[in-house]
């Protein structure tokens, strides 16, 4: 329980900092005229929360995720972006180098069956969810159908889930390992 404790703590420390430390900041930055200042103190902030969370136990993609709603929360999102744009690309394969590397293609030989069952199966409930609600928002045939097989695959927020889940022990590391290798597969079909 202290653990949690300390892992809500620093989520809502992270947000209040947001509202009351990074926004007065970011007005200096700002004032100041340096776009240079932008994109660097945007990366120590993420730079730092993600720290934050590793020293209080949770994942640090957690921390970097949180760090992007506390700057995309900012009345200068839009410079940020314009700023980070350049990084996109190099960023985002940082990303997916790093899920690779989790991926354990020995797993995926042993247990072919099990991981295409939970990769299918997910995909399937996740299709007929979409499904459905296309139809309650009365999106047309066509745009229902591709509305649902554009999102069927597992998203990338479950590596920071799955990262989460293991930290605070609610599944075991193996458990996992079968869980990024779906996500993962049902990311790339």
């Amino acid at each position: 329980w202290l653990s949690a404790l300390f892992g809500v703590g620093a989520v809502v420390a992270v947000v209040a900092a947001g509202r009351f430390i990074i926004r007065p900041l970011f007005q200096f930055l700002a004032a100041a005229k340096l776009r240079e200042s932008f994109t660097a103190a945007a990366l120590l902030i993420v730079v730092g929360i993600a720290f934050l969370m590793g020293q209080v136990g949770l994942p640090t993609t957690l921390g970097t995720f949180l760090a992007g709603v506390v700057l995309a929360d900012s009345e200068y999102r839009h410079e940020l972006e314009t700023d980070v744009e350049p990084f996109k690309g190099l960023l985002l394969g940082l990303f997916f180098i790093s899920v690779g590397a989790q991926i354990d293609f020995g797993l995926i030989a042993r247990e072919p069956l099990l991981i295409a069952g939970i990769v299918l199966g997910t995909m399937a409930i996740k299709f007929a969810v979409l499904f459905v609600l296309g139809h309650l928002f009365k999106l047309d045939r066509s745009a229902r159908w591709l509305f649902s097989l554009s999102l069927a695959q597992i998203g990338e927020f479950a590596f920071v889930l799955l990262g989460v889940g293991v930290s605070a022990h609610v599944f075991s590391q193996e458990i996992a390992g079968y869980l990024v290798a779906a996500t993962a597969l049902s990311m790339v079909i």
